[in-house]
């Protein structure tokens, strides 16, 4: 008797450790935490901020961003990097962080992390950058700014978002292209990058097109040219550099990445779940009326094989930059 009530209990216990073990492993079981290295209502956060819905009816579980800003990035960087690998901590993020550890090298300091510490789940969106002016300018085309460069070397001024960041990598491209230069003044980000142009402070800038149409619209700022492959359809007047004889690639993009040693089988749910929301008509909705760029999907050996390619490009204009005082 009493041997039957030992193998009837062994037999429970087993099968309540082994529904633990499957509770344990269902991914994911709990909220998940996007970590957004730049302030709130920059391009990182606002495309983060427009996936969230459509990721949570992806995942089926809570979706939370938190915004951990500074150093270029390297804070809420090094925050994901030091995480448990285990799917629940994320970092949601501009292409740009990842120029932060040659950064490092270039001003002589120890880099506050490494890319081997990430593995890239998704690339989500993209936002082509604009060649920028004053509508009172006396540069009415792309050829007037480029004649006024050649003719006035280190005369003119232009602003960015930040040293090493997605408006001043984007400058420092044309001007090797063009074999010109320009004196640069960087800002805290986007919005002050603007306003100093639209103060009369500096002569262009490069933003994203999206942050700066609607000071287009309100007849404030001008655009010359455009960096994307094809004109865009709300300035289809605007012509492309590479139309002008100046083949400059450089399109910055927002993607998700995990800790290094993250499961195969997390990774791949993750994968799955932005596919479907960047998918979903609420995401698509979302980010046709906000300045998050253009959905532009990639994972897997897509993304492994693009970011290789982007890093090359933004090594060459990094090393180009130098150290910066």
């Amino acid at each position: 008797m009493w041997l039957n009530v030992l193998k009837g209990l062994c037999a429970i216990a087993a099968l309540s450790l082994s529904s633990s073990l499957w509770a344990q492993g269902a991914y994911p079981s709990k909220a998940i935490t996007l970590i957004v290295p730049f302030p709130a209502g920059g391009i990182a956060d606002l495309s983060a901020r427009a996936l969230k819905a459509s990721l949570e009816k992806a995942l089926g579980q809570t979706v939370l961003i938190v915004n951990r800003p500074g150093a270029s990035g390297a804070i809420g960087a090094v925050a994901v990097a030091n995480a448990s690998p285990d799917g629940y901590t994320l970092m949601y993020t501009l292409s740009s962080v990842a120029s932060v550890p040659e950064q490092a090298v270039l001003n002589g300091q120890k880099p506050p992390f490494n890319l081997d510490q990430f593995v890239p789940v998704a690339r989500v969106t993209v936002d082509v950058v604009s060649l920028v002016v004053r509508s009172d300018s006396p540069y009415k085309t792309y050829q007037d700014f480029a004649s006024a460069l050649r003719a006035n070397p280190k005369g003119m001024t232009y602003s960015s978002s930040g040293n090493y960041g997605i408006s001043h990598f984007p400058a420092e491209m044309l001007l090797a292209a063009t074999q010109t230069e320009a004196r640069h003044i960087p800002y805290s980000g986007g919005a002050p990058m603007l306003t100093a142009l639209m103060g009369g402070q500096v002569d262009f800038n490069i933003p994203v097109r999206t942050l700066a149409l609607p000071h287009v619209q309100s007849g404030r700022l001008r655009y010359l040219a455009m960096y994307g492959a094809k004109r865009w359809p709300l300035a289809p007047d605007v012509p492309t550099l590479a139309e002008l004889g100046v083949p400059i690639e450089f399109v910055p993009w927002t993607g998700l990445f995990a800790p290094s040693g993250t499961p195969s089988d997390v990774l791949a749910s993750l994968r799955k779940a932005v596919r479907a929301a960047s998918q979903d008509a609420q995401f698509i909705e979302t980010v046709g009326k906000s300045s998050a760029g253009e959905i532009a999907y990639l994972d897997g050996a897509e993304l492994e094989t693009f970011w290789k390619a982007d890093l090359a490009r933004t090594s060459v204009t990094t090393q180009r930059i130098g150290r910066v005082q």
